[in-house]
């Protein structure tokens, strides 16, 4: 499956990973955009949500109508760190993506809700 994802504004833009077409950044939309901005604009869009916001993972939560979303529960991790993390992750995240709604990314494992 091609996807499009949505990247929040917690995730960084200048990231090697991001630097193709499949990625739209929030901040290049409006920075200014709530997160139920988000939350619609990827409902809208069909979008995947990337984000380290709490807050989207607790609104799926709880939602009957959701985007997808892959939430990184990573921490703090410098550029290198994370580059490291998706080199040896990010194949596995997308052949989730298809059959989750929901796609939980932390450092020692990867969780899916189906």
């Amino acid at each position: 499956m091609n996807s499009s994802f949505l990247v929040d504004v917690n995730l960084p833009k200048f990231f090697s990973f991001f630097n193709s077409n499949e990625f739209i950044f929030v901040s290049d939309i409006n920075l200014q955009m709530t997160d139920t901005e988000i939350w619609n604009y990827a409902l809208e869009n069909k979008l995947i949500i990337l984000t380290k916001d709490t807050d989207f993972y607790t609104r799926f939560l709880i939602s009957e109508n959701a985007p997808k979303i892959i939430y990184f529960q990573l921490g703090n991790l410098s550029l290198k760190q994370m580059h490291h993390y998706f080199n040896d992750n990010w194949e596995k995240i997308q052949s989730e993506i298809d059959n989750s709604k929901l796609i939980i990314a932390k450092e020692a494992k990867i969780e899916c809700v189906r």
